[in-house]
């Protein structure tokens, strides 16, 4: 049972955390006395975690930049990118011991929104950069028993975040889209017109984003940690998690539930991962399905993907990886109004309404680590293509939403143009 002692310093340390990071942006007249306020709390945080013979704190960071050649159809172009896949972060992470099964303990996380290839698309080489140049990530502290759990309260990933993206073979690799989720997509029609349809909105992971969220997890059990967690706006989910090796072969998998009230949808998720250490041959599945009253129109929104591959020590330097990739994601957005430039170039106007979206992707890779320096290396390549499905309003193009109307009877197949895309860059972690 928890003493008073770490009872009171634990709540001390998350009371800090909280204010931390609800101080709010200022103007630079306020700014000296923002700085006295930071400075003020991360000394009480400092004394909080005392005795300092016991304190372990560690600072840490990675800088992924890459050149990103694209072709969405209509333009082809070349970009300097932050690689969202794992992108360019600073962090620091402090443990307090009270003795051998007992510690508190917090993390703060930022990363670089600027050039994300995640935001960046045809015409936007910055992604975005009036939203924030910085995000952040993590804000948290916890309290951990090593029989009881941990139990974690902040800024941080819900129990189902990353559920889908379990890998033991790429690490710049998996069912995400991280390089055309902006770009909006070409109908082959015509001259071509853009629609106001993304790739990321129909090419989905069904992947769960950070917030607000007090979090607990179970001590690993014969392989498996249990976690649930419940945020803002009554989200929730759990998770469970699973790691073993034998005979040569590591495995890890993942499966959760996430209900989101707010946002009006429920997720089923997972992914399993297993490579075959003598020979580094691997294979990576994940899969999950959504049902909402909007990507639910025309059966439940879901996807697949599958990437196979090799990753083998052959260097004195680090493992080296080959692999290729697949993936499937149907009927996200349907229901959807969908827009494009029928008249004017770049004036959108409603056409109607999607009824059914299918988006295959393929592609390949290679990976060198030098695990001396934290170094990685990579390049990959990648191929969307899009199947659009809808019906058009009873008048085109319709004056208002709410006026469109249209026979979901009178389907019709819109062509769309391919999205190509070749990455290579590199990963320095410190």
């Amino acid at each position: 049972m928890l003493s008073t002692r770490i009872l009171r310093t634990g709540v001390s340390i998350v009371v800090l955390l909280m204010n931390l990071f609800s101080i709010p942006a200022r103007g630079n007249d306020a700014s000296t006395s923002s700085y006295a306020d930071l400075e003020e709390l991360l000394s009480e945080l400092t004394n909080a975690l005392s005795p300092e013979s016991n304190r372990a704190v560690r600072f840490y960071g990675q800088l992924n930049r890459a050149i990103m050649f694209w072709d969405d159809g209509s333009k082809s172009r070349a970009y300097a990118v932050d690689n969202d896949t794992s992108s360019s972060r600073l962090g620091l992470i402090g443990n307090h011991p009270f003795n051998s099964e007992q510690s508190v303990g917090y993390r703060l996380e930022i990363d670089s929104r600027v050039t994300s290839s995640f935001l960046v698309s045809n015409g936007d080489p910055w992604g975005h950069p009036s939203e924030g140049v910085i995000r952040l990530r993590h804000a948290y502290g916890y309290l951990e028993d090593s029989n009881l759990g941990r139990l974690t309260v902040g800024q941080q990933s819900p129990a189902t975040d990353d559920l889908t993206l379990l890998n033991l073979g790429s690490q710049m690799n998996n069912a995400a889209v991280h390089y055309n989720n902006d770009f909006g997509i070409w109908l082959k029609m015509g001259r071509g017109f853009i629609t106001d349809l993304k790739w990321g909105q129909i090419a989905y992971n069904v992947d769960s984003l950070r917030g607000l969220f007090a979090r607990y997890d179970t001590p690993l059990m014969g392989g498996i940690v249990l976690s649930a967690a419940w945020g803002d706006d009554n989200i929730w989910d759990v998770a469970a998690r699973y790691q073993t090796e034998r005979n040569g072969f590591h495995l890890v998998a993942g499966v959760g539930y996430m209900d989101d009230p707010e946002r009006r949808y429920r997720e089923a998720k997972g992914s399993a991962s297993l490579i075959h250490e003598p020979t580094g041959l691997y294979v990576s599945l994940a899969g999950g399905v959504r049902d909402n009253s909007v990507d639910s129109a025309n059966g439940l929104a879901h996807f697949n993907y599958a990437q196979l591959g090799i990753s083998k020590q052959w260097l004195p330097y680090g493992k080296t990886t080959f692999y290729a990739d697949y993936g499937l994601y149907k009927n996200f957005s349907a229901g959807n109004l969908l827009q494009a430039d029928l008249a004017n170039r770049g004036e959108l106007v409603i056409w109607g309404t999607l009824a059914e979206t299918e988006v295959r992707r393929w592609g390949f890779g290679a990976e060198q680590s030098f695990d001396t320096t934290g170094l990685l290396l990579y390049a990959q390549a990648h191929h969307y293509e899009a199947t659009v499905i809808g019906y058009p309003c009873d008048t085109v193009p319709a004056p208002s939403p709410e006026t469109c109307g249209g026979d979901p009877n009178n389907l019709a197949v819109l062509p769309t143009k391919p999205w190509f895309g070749f990455v290579t860059g590199a990963r320095i972690r410190f």
